[in-house]
């Protein structure tokens, strides 16, 4: 019971430490792949899941359910008389759309429901952070 008791209340500060790293990586993300052209973010990000055109340039779009922040939900716990605290898995979902313009991002947003708690953006992090990398590295 004891170990019940410590997951329970260290659950919640893991999951809320793993959401606000991603949260950074996506708004780093937002700064930093402004200027890679098309073929750089193919390298780091993949093909994406869809595109579309817009005036003289290009919106890619990328997309990524999640569960929780490193793949733990929070713990179930019963007490009396039988009602159930945790145990839910944290989920979201994200669009990030990169507009091209001249062939190079000129723009970075994202949609759908990516926050996890209080971390805005949490779930968009996953896409954006190998093109973090990338990004310092082709600058």
């Amino acid at each position: 019971m004891r170990l019940r008791l410590r997951m329970l209340v260290l659950a919640p500060l893991v999951l809320a430490g793993c959401a606000e790293r991603e949260a950074e990586w996506a708004r780093r993300g937002r700064e930093s792949l402004i200027g890679l052209n098309q073929s750089n973010i193919r390298m780091c990000a993949g093909l994406p899941t869809g595109t579309a055109k817009d005036g003289t340039g290009e919106i890619w779009m990328y997309e990524h359910a999640a569960s929780a922040p490193g793949g733990i939900a929070p713990p179930a716990v019963t007490i009396p008389p039988g009602f159930n605290i945790g145990g839910q898995p944290l989920n979201g979902y994200c669009r990030v759309q990169l507009r091209f313009v001249g062939g190079k991002v000129a723009e970075v947003q994202y949609a759908g429901n990516t926050d996890i708690g209080d971390a805005r953006d949490a779930v968009c992090g996953q896409i954006v952070r190998t093109c973090l990398g990338y990004a310092q590295a082709s600058k």
